[in-house]
């Protein structure tokens, strides 16, 4: 009998393949990644899962867009961005020739859409005459060696808070003079808006034209734009009858509405003249030494 610590034992129970080290290495079963990938190989399974994700994306859409409402008037908004391009045209050419239209009445700022009235009041040609305006003010600070990339947010950011200030001042103004008018918060920004679709003839033809031309486009774009809003907003905020018009106070009306047009030429030469005002630069000239 051999003892099993001895040498012989040893080399005896190697050999046999008794010990797990000199034995084959065990199969394993399949890995938990190659379960799932064989669970979703089946079809009936891909099906549910699919279905699973399209109620789940559309029942979480439909909650976003219900809680979004609540905060931000989805649909009233969309209401200012119906618009065609033959309405764009029509309104730029109103915009920038106001004196030629004879047809000035009330729009409808809940019944019909902007593309039905051509007074109807858009947040389109606003919110693009925005960004040409910035545009355009990059331009000309290139031309005249001025620009810097701070320059964009800074135009940006400027003209929205002018905007801004423009439209907390005339509702504070119809709050305290106890005006109440169907204008809506959207129309008035859309009426404060359309004023970019002049900045932009203002600075473009300080461009083409020097200080000159700037100043003749500042004058005729204010009375332009002044001539249209008050062509435009007189029906909403004077009252019709004689009657209405005792009761409410037509003065207030009246200066209320002018505050509303002779605001924006004020606005428009604050945001411009930094870019054209100005003279045209001289030509250089030799100083004669002594």
């Amino acid at each position: 009998t051999r003892h099993l610590n001895s040498p012989e034992a040893v080399v005896s129970t190697q050999s046999t393949g008794g010990g797990s080290m000199g034995g084959a290495p065990q199969q394993s079963g399949p890995t938990p990644f190659q379960q799932y990938g064989q669970y979703m190989n089946d079809p009936v399974v891909a099906n549910m899962a699919m279905q699973y994700g399209s109620s789940l994306a559309t029942s979480g859409k439909a909650y976003v867009e219900q809680n979004l409402d609540r905060y931000i008037p989805v649909s009233r908004v969309k209401f200012y961005f119906a618009v065609t391009t033959d309405y764009v045209i029509h309104k730029l050419l109103l915009l920038l020739l106001p004196f030629m239209n004879k047809e000035w009445g009330a729009y409808s700022s809940g019944n019909g859409e902007p593309t039905r009235h051509l007074n109807s009041p858009d947040l389109y040609i606003p919110v693009m005459g925005f960004a040409t305006y910035v545009v355009v003010v990059a331009v000309a600070l290139g031309s005249q060696g001025k620009f810097t990339p701070e320059m964009l947010g800074m135009t940006a950011t400027t003209a929205f808070v002018w905007l801004l200030i423009e439209i907390g001042v005339v509702q504070l103004a119809m709050y305290l003079v106890s005006v109440t008018t169907d204008i809506k918060l959207f129309d008035l920004a859309a009426f404060s808006g359309y004023k970019f679709v002049h900045m932009i003839v203002c600075v473009v033809s300080s461009m083409l034209l020097g200080s000159l031309g700037y100043y003749v486009s500042f004058i005729y774009a204010s009375s332009a734009i002044v001539y249209f809003l008050i062509c435009t907003l007189r029906y909403i905020i004077l009252p019709d009858s004689a009657e209405d018009r005792i009761a409410r106070g037509s003065k207030r009306r009246n200066n209320l509405l002018l505050l509303i047009a002779f605001i924006q030429p004020l606005i428009i030469f604050w945001l411009t003249h930094h870019v054209t005002y100005g003279s045209d630069p001289e030509l250089p000239i030799k100083k004669k030494k002594f």
